[in-house]
């Protein structure tokens, strides 16, 4: 099901900047009774891709509404995921943006997605993506439609038959062995790690998302009294951790049994989950998701 500025409808122009150029941004956000897990989040990064891509946003409220007007027309709102993209519009050919452009938000409602226990008591199977990040400035810390390096390396994931991927910023040339292997998120998700009970996630400076559930989460690692801390964190540093764990506004909280690296050759297991599942019993409930993890 899909609106279109608040008008229900089945397509859109192919002059639209989105398709041609990922000219837009977007959201996905659980709606549980009726109701937007941490939409106050949600709209702060919307406001904060748009002031980035110099991209005009509809009013809050207004928003607000044409997603509720949405919901509406599921048979059974009380779980579902709600996906907002919004696009510079339609335009011609080339990149120059229109003198007038006519934002488009695009509204669909998809399906709850039902968990698997053993993901959470056990943990997953991860890797180390050989597709890596590129380096922009620009356009970190945003949602916005340019996902190619995350298409190839869910194709990966696929491949490997994992769930997710540690992504790695890209070194300055292929060539350049001194370079240092910089973590910077998962496939889609972000990365958290604990070392000696210290809390650490990748800073997101140059490249990646700032999370919904990250920027919670370092709310409620503070209130927790939890000690951490963000920066620029080489693979090794993840690979010698007491335990890793993923977060994303879907699953929540998803802890990590092994991390497997140098295409597969190695592998890292981990089998402390203490801070991990002390986060989750916070915030995993709220998601419908499993908070009781398996120590190894």
């Amino acid at each position: 099901m899909t609106w279109i500025n608040g008008q229900f409808q089945s397509s859109l122009p192919v002059s639209d900047r989105g398709l041609a150029y990922g000219d837009g941004i977007f959201e996905t956000i659980v709606c549980i009774n009726q109701k937007l897990h941490l939409w106050f989040r949600h709209w702060q990064r919307l406001q904060q891709g748009a002031k980035q891509l110099v991209l005009e946003l509809p009013e809050q409220q207004t928003l607000l509404n044409w997603i509720e007007q949405a919901l509406a027309d599921k048979n059974n709102p009380s779980l579902a995921v709600v996906k907002i993209i919004i696009t510079r519009g339609s335009g011609g050919r080339g990149y120059k943006c229109p003198e007038q452009p006519q934002p488009r938000t695009i509204i669909t409602i998809h399906p709850w997605l039902e968990h698997n226990d053993n993901d959470y008591q056990q943990g997953i199977s991860a890797i180390v993506c050989q597709t890596c990040l590129s380096l922009q400035p620009a356009l970190a810390g945003i949602k916005h439609l340019n996902r190619l390096e995350q298409v190839l390396a869910a194709q990966e994931l696929l491949a490997n038959n994992c769930r997710e991927g540690l992504m790695l910023e890209c070194a300055p040339a292929a060539n350049d062995t001194s370079a240092k292997k910089i973590v910077t998120e998962g496939v889609s998700s972000n990365l958290f790690f604990v070392s000696r009970g210290q809390l650490f996630t990748p800073e997101i400076t140059y490249s990646g998302i700032n999370g919904t559930i990250r920027s919670e989460l370092l709310e409620r690692a503070q209130a927790l009294g939890i000690p951490l801390a963000t920066g620029r964190y080489e693979l090794q540093e993840i690979l010698n951790a007491d335990e890793v764990f993923f977060t994303n506004s879907i699953f929540g909280i998803l802890p990590v049994s092994k991390i497997s690296y140098q295409q597969g050759q190695n592998s890292r297991h981990y089998q402390q989950r203490d801070v991990s599942m002390q986060l989750a019993k916070s915030l995993n409930p709220e998601l419908q998701r499993p908070c009781q993890f398996n120590t190894l």
